[in-house]
């Protein structure tokens, strides 16, 4: 059973950035599936570190995307990319330490932040990025 759905409520009308939401959503959901199925440790950090290592990837490509139509809320957007990889990375370190185990309160942690980010920041990302065409590259030869 599904912690989150993918529906149109989540969609922020950029193609590249509702995919990566898409398939964040569905690693989210396989993390909480496996939890829910008692997976062992080594299981459940592969499928932690899956999730993990797409988040970065996926905040590297809106980062990028920011970057190439000057996106004017970059500064606050970014604060949140670094605050939930920071978070994520604690949470992955004392997991592979066995200094705690994944658990629904981390889980519900992941989701929450997710489904929190998307309507309130990436709605105006992708807003602005469907409506604001990149940014040309200016080369200049001497």
């Amino acid at each position: 059973m599904p912690i989150v759905t993918w529906d149109g409520s989540l969609a922020v009308g950029h193609e590249m950035i509702d995919q990566h939401h898409e398939h964040l959503v569905e690693l989210l959901n396989k993390t909480y599936d496996e939890f829910c199925d008692r997976k062992d440790q080594e299981v459940l950090q592969a499928v932690l570190d899956e999730l993990i290592d797409y988040a970065t990837y996926h905040f590297s490509q809106e980062e990028l995307l920011m970057e190439k139509t000057g996106f004017p809320d970059t500064p606050e957007h970014l604060k949140e990319h670094a605050y939930f990889i920071r978070r994520v990375k604690e949470i992955q370190k004392d997991f592979v330490t066995g200094a705690s185990h994944l658990s629904l309160e981390i889980i519900s942690f992941l989701k929450n932040w997710l489904v929190n980010h998307i309507a309130q920041r990436d709605t105006v990302l992708g807003a602005y990025a469907t409506t604001h065409q990149e940014k040309p590259v200016v080369i200049v030869l001497d």
